[in-house]
């Protein structure tokens, strides 16, 4: 260091005085440092050789020294700093929209605070914290609601951490992550009622943690990736596959598709008509070979864990029993991608094969003989029978899978399902916009809360219009939001690449599936009698339905894009369940499948589930019990008008 003819004296006055030390003190510190000080010291050597001269001195004073200038700030990025209040000013100028004379007031009375408190060492969240009580003190609560700073305790954390049963440390960090962003949803990005009206169970807005970055579930189109390739960044950045030559690389194209899908949704993804775009590809394999391309999807999805809380891929498979009337003259794409003059109703004896051999994969199961826990499989009937080929597999298939059935007689358009909760309708009548797009948001209404605080009628369905309109505005705001992540901040790039100027994620055509949780306790608990025991009761019931359908299809005809489905929710029904019971001291179990709760006659209530299920078009589907005869079964719930069932495997 070298010593001093151009350090100022005063430097270390100024310092001194604004501790509290007095001058006659401050100048003996002043002229006995001077010499010893060079012009290029840092604050922080100067503080040190302060105290040491001023500890010769007066051991109160060099405390006092201390105590206003040694106080360090541990900031989130895990740097110490010294503490300066002008950053606190800055901040609040920065995050909220308060006056600059405001905040620089806020930040001399938290700089006192801290002085006064002789604190040391202190960190950013604490600072907050102290700035976030004075905003209070003042009655700023939207500039409180600006600063607010999102996080854990220790404590919670420690405990997360220590939970046993956890699959994996990743588990854990989407639990962190989850709550943060959670609370970022609530706190930012949603209007204040819509929030209250989550927080206090008037509704219940899923994925919420996921809320601010991606859409729920996503309608893959294979052919997109059998002509293109796949690009699992989207971006070009990562190694880039060309369309597939083979069974096996087109097999490999679905798989990547998939786990890339996975980083960009909160909710599940599907591929329709997979057997009718995979027919083409495997004309002259043998059936060991289809086989083993087969096993290869299987294997690779349920060992392959996603970075999403380290979970399996939630999948799903549509499947067709003959070729759409819509895709009878399409072309089909064929290896190499290329389109040849083929179309896909001159495959559809190679994809009917397709299915049965994948259906006996399946059934075999893993190498213990275990069943694969993805995908779920959907079979989609549109006019014909089930093939006698698909009749005979069908029962070994059930003895370790779910089968989920779709009724499309009457169709001319398509539809599919993305999961066991979603089901997606032609928007606009054509039956391409339900590839390449997926439901961009839930939200399930409280309804056993209304039926137990409305007074009458009238009283019922204002209740019940308010729902639906929080409901709306929820949504509203996601699709801003997903506009913007998509086009602007552009972090969902497998969902915005392109092909010949097109973007792969169909927006417009992602509808928001808008639920009812508690149908039938709240028709009771309104009328005093049950929906499967009482006509009026179950009279009431559809008034409902009709209600929430002709109020979404107004949202519609603005412009909106909303369905009415009934949502197997187990999370949201817990959480509202428990919120109920505190507000009205009454304890209900909610139907988990289907509208009503079960009876013993399955076959009654399935009847009954059968006509409220036509009041849904987003997600509706009933849970039936597999018997010997399965096509039987499915045949006789076709029959009745069941518009998507599943036979469950046999227990």
């Amino acid at each position: 260091m070298a010593s001093g003819s151009n350090f100022n004296p005063k430097v270390i006055e100024d310092k001194c005085k604004k501790a509290g030390i007095s001058f006659w003190l401050a100048s003996e510190v002043a002229l006995a440092l001077q010499p010893k000080v060079g012009s290029d010291i840092t604050d922080e050597e100067l503080n040190d050789l302060v105290v040491k001269e001023l500890q010769k001195r007066d051991e109160q004073a060099a405390r006092l020294f201390e105590n206003y200038h040694r106080i360090y700030v541990r900031t989130s990025d895990g740097m110490l700093e010294s503490f300066k209040k002008q950053k606190i000013a800055e901040s609040l100028m920065k995050e909220t929209t308060l006056p600059q004379n405001t905040c620089a007031e806020i930040a001399s009375e938290v700089e006192g605070d801290i002085r006064r408190l002789e604190l040391r060492y202190i960190s950013a969240p604490l600072i907050r914290e102290m700035v976030s009580s004075k905003l209070l003190e003042r009655r700023y609560m939207q500039a409180k609601t600006e600063y607010t700073r999102l996080g854990l305790p220790i404590y919670d954390v420690t405990r997360i951490i220590q939970t046993p049963g956890t699959p994996n440390p990743e588990a854990l960090h989407k639990k962190f992550g989850d709550t943060v962003a959670g609370e970022y949803a609530l706190v930012k990005l949603l209007p204040e009622d819509v929030s209250k009206a989550h927080l206090s169970g008037v509704i219940h807005i899923h994925d919420l943690p996921y809320f601010a970055t991606r859409p729920v579930s996503l309608q893959n189109d294979l052919r997109w990736f059998l002509q293109n390739g796949v690009a699992t960044d989207g971006l070009g950045k990562a190694t880039v596959a060309g369309p597939a030559k083979h069974a096996a690389v087109a097999i490999s194209h679905a798989i990547r598709v998939m786990l890339s899908g996975e980083t960009h949704l909160s909710g599940g993804q599907s591929f329709d008509f997979f057997n009718t775009f995979m027919a083409p590809y495997t004309i002259g394999l043998s059936d060991k070979e289809i086989r083993q391309a087969i096993q290869t999807f299987l294997y690779e999805l349920n060992q392959i864990y996603s970075v999403r809380g380290g979970s399996l891929a939630q999948s799903t498979l549509n499947f067709e029993l003959e070729t759409p009337p819509f895709l009878k003259k399409e072309r089909a794409i064929l290896p190499k991608g290329i389109t040849g003059q083929d179309s896909y109703y001159d495959f559809e004896r190679e994809s009917i094969r397709f299915l049965n051999l994948f259906f006996e994969t399946m059934a075999a199961g893993d190498y213990n003989g275990r069943a694969f826990t993805t995908p779920m499989v959907v079979l989609k009937v549109r006019g014909g029978s089930i093939p006698l080929s698909t009749e005979k597999v069908l029962p070994q298939f059930l003895e370790k899978n779910d089968l989920v059935v779709l009724n499309l007689r009457g169709h001319g358009q398509n539809m599919n399902a993305v999961s066991p909760n979603h089901m997606l309708s032609p928007r606009n009548g054509k039956w391409f916009t339900t590839l390449r797009t997926g439901v961009l948001q839930e939200v399930t209404l409280n309804l056993p809360a209304i039926g137990l605080s409305a007074k009458d009628d009238a009283d019922f369905f204002s209740e019940f219009d308010h729902a639906l309109e929080l409901s709306k505005k929820a949504v509203d705001e996601k699709r801003k939001i997903i506009e913007a992540r998509l086009h602007k901040d552009r972090i969902l790039p497998f969902l915005s690449q392109k092909s010949g100027g097109n973007e792969y994620y169909s927006l417009d055509s992602a509808p928001a599936v808008i639920s009812v949780l508690g149908l039938d306790n709240a028709v009771a608990d309104y009328t005093g009698e049950e929906i499967n025991k009482s006509t009026s009761a179950f009279k009431f019931a559809e008034r409902v339905l009709a209600y929430a359908k002709d109020k979404l299809e107004k949202y519609n005809s603005e412009g909106g894009y909303f369905l009415f489905g009934n949502l197997d929710a187990a999370a949201a029904s817990a959480r509202l369940s428990k919120m109920n019971e505190r507000r009205f001291g009454v304890k209900e179990v909610y139907p988990s499948h289907g509208f009503t709760h079960r009876l013993a006659d399955e076959g009654a209530w399935a009847e009954s589930e059968i006509r409220l299920q036509h009041y849904c078009q987003g997600a509706a589907k009933l849970d039936i019990s597999s018997y010997e005869s399965p096509s039987s079964k499915a045949y006789e719930l076709l029959r009745k008008g069941a518009l998507a069932f599943t036979l469950k495997r046999k227990e």
